[in-house]
């Protein structure tokens, strides 16, 4: 800061990428700004609560980072944060399905095509009230 300058406050500290040290209260903040309105302090508190738990448990900040996008999207409660971090972790790809299953859990041996076929009556159609009044 130069000798004349006045000061405008307290900077943000950039989160350095090369660093890889990403705390609970970095997380809990970026969930904040991102909401709509700032929730109250008590879910904050909770929230932190729990990603310090993942970060304790070595997940990494980017899996959490995901699972607080569908938190947030979803407006759950941050008690299930660490059902979503096993989500994000262990759910499998979409791409990687099998050909053929359904979100039915049908399997691959379920048919993608209708097997109804309407009746249809052999003989010429109708005239009006049945051909002859």
């Amino acid at each position: 800061m130069d000798p004349g300058s006045v000061p405008t406050g307290r900077e943000a500290h950039a989160l350095d990428a090369s660093s890889g040290h990403v705390s609970a209260k970095d997380l809990v903040g970026e969930y904040a700004a991102e909401c709509k309105r700032r929730p109250p302090s008590s879910t904050l508190g909770h929230l932190g609560r729990e990603i310090k738990n993942l970060l304790e448990e070595d997940f990494s900040p980017g899996d959490i980072r995901r699972a607080l996008v569908i938190l947030r999207t979803k407006g759950l409660s941050p008690s299930v944060l660490p059902s979503l971090v096993n989500q994000v972790v262990n759910a499998s790809p979409a791409s990687g399905s099998p050909a053929g299953a359904s979100a039915s859990g049908a399997g691959p041996w379920a048919s993608t095509t209708s097997s109804y076929t309407p009746y249809l009556n052999p003989t010429s159609a109708p005239t009006t009230f049945g051909g002859s009044l």
